[in-house]
């Protein structure tokens, strides 16, 4: 029962263009905005640049290795918005914009050549969509039930259309504790399960310690100090671009996505009332990695137990490396 959570969240990371965590921090821009002491959660504006070490990796497909290579000069530069389209009493809707650019090379071990499945050293990847939320209260409790329909692409042409939906609760609201818990569903995959949410905020005697759990996609405890702020924890993160590989028995276009698990010390800093600056430094663990259809369909295995899971067509994996994250972010709201 495990294995399969983990392989869920690892597809739903894999699969979705947003982290899985930010429908529910979305929410709760609107839900504890005054918690985390101007560390608000939400950002308008995000730009990055991360690095990786180099690192080996070996594709196989059906048991069977295709290529083992070395990735190395990693290098990435994300930009995403979140906007304010409309916010009233019990109705928001938010417009977000992603663009992505992936720069690499990558070298076929064995015969000392370009891979034939990188076979460009740089891939750009886009997205874009709406999210509205509505919000209720049942049993006296405020109720969020949010939809988003999100559109991806590359430099080469359109991508795919997905649609996801979440119902998120307060269960407990205080000024030094919140606790809200719900459902995630997609339209991508319908082997995939409906995801619990949960996300807990506790601060603790010490005013400046708190703790800020949301499940199943990140854990901090956090440490803040005027306008610094200090984190220690791990997220679950992904990077997802389509990709023409030179392969036989895998589709033309191929949408290749590394879900990881990355523990990670994180420093962020208040420039001023509407301006951020956050370094992240730790280590990138692969959970699940491979190439899918531009369709985002995998192929059916069953496990030890008897169960059906879906897995890429063709798996990657590749060992643990450090990565450095560096970024600035603008919040229209303070």
């Amino acid at each position: 029962m495990q294995k399969k959570i983990f392989i869920t969240v690892a597809l739903c990371l894999s699969i979705c263009t947003v982290k899985a965590q930010e429908i529910p921090d979305s929410l709760a821009q609107d839900f504890r905005n005054f918690l985390a002491k101007n560390f608000s959660m939400y950002r308008t504006v995000n730009l990055n640049w991360e690095t990786k070490w180099a690192h080996n990796y070996t594709f196989t497909q059906d048991g069977n290795e295709l290529e083992k290579g070395k990735r190395r000069d990693l290098h990435k530069i994300s930009f995403s918005t979140m906007i304010p389209v409309l916010k009233l009493k019990k109705v928001s809707l938010y417009a977000n914009v992603q663009y992505r650019s992936y720069q690499f090379d990558a070298i076929e071990k064995n015969h000392s050549a370009t891979s034939a499945i990188f076979s460009q050293d740089g891939y750009d990847y886009f997205a874009g969509g709406l999210n509205g939320t509505y919000y209720i209260n049942v049993f006296n409790k405020p109720l969020a039930l949010s939809a988003s329909v999100i559109a991806d692409g590359w430099d080469k042409g359109f991508g795919k259309v997905q649609g996801l939906l979440s119902a998120v609760m307060i269960f407990k609201h205080t000024k030094t504790t919140t606790f809200t818990a719900g459902i995630m569903g997609m339209t991508l995959f319908s082997s995939i399960p409906i995801m619990p949410v949960i996300s807990y905020w506790h601060r603790f005697n010490n005013p400046n310690l708190s703790v800020d759990i949301t499940m199943p996609s990140q854990f901090y405890m956090r440490y803040q100090l005027n306008s610094h702020r200090f984190s220690a924890g791990a997220s679950m993160t992904s990077d997802n671009f389509y990709m023409k590989p030179n392969l036989k028995n895998v589709p033309d276009i191929c949408y290749f996505s590394e879900a990881t698990l990355n523990p990670e010390i994180v420093y962020e800093y208040i420039i001023n009332k509407h301006f951020y600056l956050v370094a992240r430094a730790g280590a990138s663990m692969v959970m699940m990695a491979g190439l899918y259809s531009d369709t985002r369909k995998g192929i059916k295995v069953r496990n030890e137990e008897g169960q059906t899971e879906v897995e890429p067509l063709v798996k990657m994996k590749r060992n643990m490396v450090p990565f450095f994250n560096l970024g600035v972010s603008y919040s229209l709201f303070k």
